[in-house]
């Protein structure tokens, strides 16, 4: 029999090891990911018909009297894209070429519907529009050709963030609470008083009424976008369990930024940090139905004094994720490409250029992937999405693969053979107003 001193030496440096592995856990890939130098961009809040028209609007405003919350300066005044800097960042991207000889490729993450107080039949009613349409006071001339554009030449691969991005009773609420208010309001501002933390995915809605609302937003992007959403993340980093095992009921199994997940179930202060911590391991132990993609470059020049500094940064911390063999996901806000202020977009764009300029000239090329060929990749070794008018098939392992590419992709089920660590394209699809992409991500 052992003694207890004996016990406990043979005991703990299998405890000591299971814990370190419990801390340090990710999640599991069939592909090495160094050699290939994945760079996946993901930006937030495209479509979104907000913070403001206009500049014009807060004249002669104390912004702070609305109290909408706390935000970062250069967002009171983020607006919604136009046709001009979606062509912007479209050029940036096909300036770029990946080791595959693809250009990079730029996924927005899109707010599918909004909110407008206007005029109709003489009277002041509230309207819902779900993109395409846009309120009167957001109308951008050629934007819509521009997405779709970019769409076909595989610059540009639109997933889901929100449906309104604010829980929208509150604004219904709160949006006429006060004088200031209402005006705001009728002048197209989509701040409201308390708007920081009218969470979408707050506890104060219902899961009946989240699930109505996604699956009238799965219709609304499958209509406007050829296919279906493949990756998510959620609207101020705020969800919870529940919403996981919906999102993966639609097919929504990529997930993003799970690192920054503000559970609201949890408790305030360093218990709900602990719990928080714990809850995300787990995450990725237990949960292989799903794949989790963290962002680990922040790519936010227009919200720092030192806009060289924070390209600097994302550069070497791309390569730290080479080099630890992960995926290089860099997150890159909308607010740095979209803007009334014509100097921070100018900004915005020279600082995104200056990224992929400065990351490319650092060993091989990196390759340029979407959320859903990462996932795909991750758990299965091999991918094939539609990028724009090609078929893209990769093998990321390191033997002959079958590569299957489903009718929801490739128009009909195909199966190809592909060469250990090969890349193929096949030209496929219409020149149609949305390129007719696909993607499949389970």
């Amino acid at each position: 029999m052992l003694q207890p001193r004996r016990f406990l030496l043979l005991i703990l440096p299998v405890a000591l090891l299971l814990g370190v592995g419990f801390l340090t856990v990710q999640s599991p890939a069939l592909v090495l990911w160094q050699p290939i130098r994945p760079l996946v961009m993901e930006s937030d809040d495209w479509g979104l018909a907000g913070f403001v028209p206009v500049d014009t609007v807060w004249a002669g405003v104390n912004r702070e009297e609305l109290a909408p919350g706390k935000f970062p300066a250069v967002y009171w005044e983020s607006t919604l894209e136009d046709a001009a800097m979606v062509a912007g960042v479209c050029r940036i991207m096909a300036n770029h070429i990946g080791a595959d000889g693809l250009p990079a490729v730029f996924q927005p993450n899109y707010v599918l519907s909004s909110l407008s107080y206007e005029q109709e039949d003489g009277a002041e009613v509230w309207k819902r529009y779900d993109l395409p349409a846009l309120p009167p006071m957001y109308s951008r001339p050629g934007m819509w050709p521009q997405v779709f554009q970019g769409m076909a030449d595989g610059l540009w691969y639109p997933e889901l963030h929100a449906i309104w991005h604010y829980d929208p009773q509150q604004r219904l609420d709160r949006g006429l609470s006060s004088e200031l208010a209402r005006r705001l309001t009728r002048q197209g501002v989509s701040l409201f008083p308390g708007s920081e933390a009218a969470r979408e995915f707050g506890l104060a809605r219902s899961l009946d009424v989240l699930t109505r609302d996604l699956d009238t937003g799965l219709v609304v992007f499958e209509r406007l976008f050829g296919r279906p959403p493949a990756s998510i993340i959620a609207p101020d980093y705020v969800w919870y369990g529940a919403l996981e095992r919906l999102w993966l009921s639609r097919d929504l199994a990529c997930i993003q930024a799970k690192r920054e997940q503000r559970n609201p179930k949890l408790p305030p202060g360093k218990l709900g940090r602990g719990l928080k911590f714990v809850d995300r391991q787990l995450a990725r132990i237990l949960n292989r139905d799903r794949v989790y993609l963290e962002r680990n470059c922040r790519l936010e020049p227009v919200q720092s004094p030192d806009p060289v500094g924070v390209v600097t940064r994302c550069v070497a911390d791309a390569v730290k994720a080479w080099e630890q063999g992960q995926p290089a996901i860099v997150e890159v806000h909308r607010v740095n490409l979209a803007h009334t202020d014509p100097e921070v977009v100018r900004l915005g764009q020279r600082s995104l250029e200056d990224f992929l300029t400065r990351l490319a000239a650092i060993g091989p090329a990196p390759t340029y992937l979407s959320d859903t060929e990462v996932a795909q990749l991750q758990t299965r070794g091999v991918s094939a999405v539609r990028r724009g008018r090609n078929l893209v098939l990769r093998n990321g392992t390191h033997s002959r693969r079958l590569v299957m590419a489903p009718a929801g992709v490739a128009g009909e089920t195909r199966l190809f053979a592909l060469e250990a660590e090969s890349v193929h394209v096949v030209p496929w699809g219409p020149d149609g107003n949305s390129g007719g992409i696909g993607t499949v991500c389970q």
